[in-house]
């Protein structure tokens, strides 16, 4: 997926992998294009209905938490909601930053999450160079490599953050609570 939006160029891409991916008989593709490129995205996939039981496109999902918790591995691009889902759900991932971003943030936000052993970054540059297919297919082949990126996700504690937070707040407070007493 590519945000509520979608994303043209990681859809294109995907598009491109439709064979391989396919060629794999477990594999389901869960495919977000965003409402704007579905019949584009639909077209391009030409599915025949035996294809359409493993690859589900559809232009929106309201329910991207259950839709994202199902999943084995996920491509995406790296804007802060995407990547606090992905990383508190600590799902493998091949994010694609979106390039015209302000100050290139989601690379920024890419890199960080790259360094941590929590997912593959390819620039939205390479989505039609082998990289691009070589990530995902190494994510869909390896649970060795989809593991360590979970356990590295898991480092992060981002399931925490709400509590820590808190925590943070809290210890702020306690010197104005403090004086007002």
């Amino acid at each position: 997926f590519g945000g509520s939006l979608g994303a043209r160029h990681i859809n294109q891409a995907v598009v491109a992998m439709k064979g391989d991916l396919l060629a794999q008989p477990h594999l389901h593709v869960v495919h977000i294009t965003g409402p704007k490129e579905l019949d584009a995205v639909r077209e391009a996939l030409a599915l025949t209905p035996d294809e359409e039981r493993r690859w589900h496109v559809m232009g929106y999902q309201d329910r991207m938490g259950e839709t994202m918790a199902a999943a084995d591995a996920i491509v995406s691009r790296a804007g802060a909601t995407s990547l606090a889902e992905i990383s508190a759900l600590a799902i493998p991932a091949v994010l694609v930053p979106f390039p015209y971003a302000t100050e290139d943030h989601q690379t920024t936000n890419a890199r960080s999450y790259v360094e941590a052993g929590c997912a593959f970054m390819v620039p939205d540059a390479e989505l039609e160079t082998e990289s691009f297919a070589r990530a995902v297919s190494l994510l869909i082949d390896d649970e060795a490599v989809r593991e360590a990126q979970r356990d590295a996700a898991r480092a992060q504690k981002t399931t925490e953050a709400a509590a820590m937070l808190a925590d943070v707040v809290e210890a702020a407070a306690q010197p104005v609570a403090r004086a007002v007493q």
